[in-house]
């Protein structure tokens, strides 16, 4: 059994889980299907690693954890400036491990301060509760 038809096999299913699929125009729909779940107050955010994401080491390539994180983060800002719209003014990353094909990765985001118009946020890139990579940035508000 080739390693493609194994993680078929194993993958985790998100909608079996609660997750919902988010409908996009543009870039988000090329990197997605993106997965959101209501966690209490919040949302959580997810997507599942498919051969497209992957590098030539055949691990999820490290442009496709920045994206991911830049849309879940934002999403995030997005919320907390009352749904207005928000853009990415800085996004800082360090990768902690690999992801695989087959994986499912969320983030956990936190809010560190919200101003009027600027919302600063951290989060982590998890898999199984393991993290594969930190993000913190600043996003603007600009409505």
């Amino acid at each position: 059994m080739s390693n493609q038809a194994a993680a078929a096999e194993t993958a985790f299913d998100p909608a079996a889980h609660g997750w919902k699929t988010m409908k996009g125009p543009g870039f988000s729909s090329l990197v997605g299907p993106i997965w959101a779940k209501r966690d209490g107050e919040t949302w959580r955010y997810g997507f599942l690693a498919e051969d497209k994401h992957e590098n030539r080491q055949g691990a999820v390539h490290g442009g496709m954890l920045m994206t991911f994180a830049d849309h879940a983060i934002g999403f995030v800002a997005w919320e907390a400036a009352g749904r207005r719209k928000c853009v990415t003014m800085q996004l800082e990353n360090q990768f902690l491990a690999a992801v695989k094909n087959g994986d499912f990765v969320e983030c956990d985001t936190e809010i560190v301060r919200a101003a009027k118009t600027v919302i600063f946020l951290r989060g982590v890139l998890k898999v199984k509760g393991r993290p594969v990579m930190a993000a913190s940035g600043i996003w603007k508000v600009i409505e």
